[in-house]
């Protein structure tokens, strides 16, 4: 990497391909060509896919410059070691398609990923499109349990909203979006947890979205990985995503989700002070993530959110996030009947 600066290869076909797919590259040898590959056999031909090789120490640098010379719809951008959030910024700002999706390194994408996103947005004038997605373990094979969360159905931008509390909302990857909706956003750098915090802005954008039932990502469980790590101050940036993810839902006058968004926010602050050391537990961050627990139990009551429904969809929530979905689709009826 000369001077330590990024290296980016340049796409060979002229002219703004319709999609850019972004996915940072580090240490996931054993899955990159899986994940390539996919991306590469999708139906919608019309993408460029960027790799961002974040300063992998294995073979993947060599992979990703391979898939490049196999195929002119691959970029390769070659970049020191700075985490997932400088990934995915630095493929954003190489980004040319009039749409953006994310695919992370060790997962795939189904055949008709790009192809029934794409066609739903389009059809539904909806600034982005989200999809079902399922678990699979490091083999590839699908794990039973999988849910289909979302239907084929329109979203205006305050059922967003309310549904960012489940986690399918809550990742950048089972999503098309609209270049506009990423115009000047970055993912926040040195946070764990940068997903949730950054989504929230997103949907805040979002005029409405689109659901497309079928399952059209597969997720991959692997042992070891970032979202199954031991808890430490860092694991403290949970409570400030979900505070992030509250204030949104506050800020937009969504009262009757602020229980379930509060909900994350009381347990992990003590279930994360409960398994830090005593000296750790005294520290400037953890004092930080009680006052984030503070302010928003205050906004949850000057707010008025604390009713037996809102209560009552938090247990719901809490306990199927399938379920929550469809709470939320009734109580939507509801209103439409009721105006």
């Amino acid at each position: 990497m000369p001077n330590g600066r990024n290296t980016v290869s340049e796409r060979a076909e002229i002219g703004r391909p319709e999609i850019s797919i972004i996915v940072p590259v580090y240490q996931v040898e054993k899955y990159l060509n899986e994940c390539i590959d996919s991306i590469l056999a999708q139906t919608f031909t019309d993408f460029e896919l960027i790799l961002v090789d974040d300063g992998s120490p294995d073979n993947c640098p060599a992979l990703c410059d391979a898939a490049a010379k196999r195929d002119s719809r691959v970029r390769v951008i070659h970049k020191q070691n700075g985490g997932v959030s400088t990934a995915r910024n630095a493929g954003l700002d190489a980004a040319q398609g009039n749409w953006i999706a994310f695919v992370d390194s060790d997962d795939t994408a189904a055949p008709e990923y790009l192809e029934k996103m794409h066609k739903a947005a389009l059809e539904m004038g909806a600034d982005f499109a989200i999809c079902s997605s399922q678990c699979i373990d490091e083999t590839g094979k699908t794990l039973a349990g999988g849910e289909h969360r979302l239907l084929n159905e329109f979203l205006p931008q305050e059922e967003v909203l309310r549904r960012m509390v489940v986690s399918d909302f809550q990742v950048p990857w089972n999503k098309l979006y609209r270049r506009k909706l990423l115009e000047n956003l970055r993912y926040p750098e040195n946070k764990a947890f940068e997903d949730t915090c950054l989504m929230p802005v997103i949907y805040a954008r979002a005029a409405s979205a689109c659901g497309v039932w079928d399952f059209l990502y597969n997720y991959r469980i692997v042992t070891g990985s970032a979202m199954h790590r031991k808890t430490t101050l860092k694991t403290l940036d949970w409570v400030e995503a979900w505070y992030r993810l509250f204030d949104v839902l506050y800020q937009n006058g969504i009262r009757d989700a602020l229980c379930a968004a509060y909900r994350p926010i009381l347990t992990a602050v003590w279930d994360i002070w409960l398994h830090l050391t005593p000296e750790e537990r005294k520290s400037p961050r953890m004092k930080e993530a009680f006052a984030y627990e503070r302010t928003a139990r205050h906004r949850l009551m000057q707010a008025r959110g604390v009713t037996l429904k809102n209560l009552w969809a938090a247990v719901v929530c809490a306990a199927s996030a399938c379920s929550y979905l469809d709470l939320c689709r009734k109580r939507a009826e509801r209103r439409q009947k009721t105006t």
